[in-house]
């Protein structure tokens, strides 16, 4: 069953972002992380049910430069994962982020391959890897691969 769903622009801290990050994530941002991206220099959105206007997900991003955005945090809710909304939220950024002539970056950890292959399939290109950047929940550090979306 499809839900209809609609994305919108996260212009203030709410604590249902919070709720999401912990229960999808073994090693979740702390809170004042993640409300330290509800400032000058982030756009957020979140992606909400049309019929019970609950947040499904969200995606941080961080534009530090008009032409260069970094997709810091996507997450969806463990209920609705793989279902299609991260991709949906994912593809609703670089479309932004082409019509500002910005390039997308992010880091996954190389571990994921589900998100790697979605990001390679919505444009996303490897440009290298940062040995040991993420803990993992055993103490021990994982890769981040680095990808880029170019504007052009």
């Amino acid at each position: 069953m499809s839900i209809a769903t609609s994305i919108v622009e996260l212009k203030a801290w709410t604590p249902e972002v919070a709720a999401i990050e912990t229960e999808t994530n073994q090693l979740p941002w702390p809170i004042d992380t993640l409300k330290s991206c509800f400032s000058h220099g982030y756009q957020n959105f979140g992606v909400y049910s049309n019929e019970h206007k609950q947040l499904l997900g969200f995606i941080i991003v961080h534009q530090p430069m008009p032409d260069e955005w970094t997709i810091m945090n996507v997450v969806i809710s463990s209920a609705f994962q793989r279902q299609g909304f991260g991709k949906k939220l994912v593809g609703y950024v670089c479309d932004l982020a082409l019509a500002a002539n910005a390039s997308v970056f992010l880091e996954v950890r190389e571990s994921n391959q589900a998100a790697i292959e979605l990001y390679t399939q919505l444009g996303f290109k490897n440009l290298g890897r940062r040995k040991g950047y993420y803990p993992t929940a055993l103490g021990d550090h994982e890769d981040a691969i680095v990808m880029q979306r170019s504007s052009a």
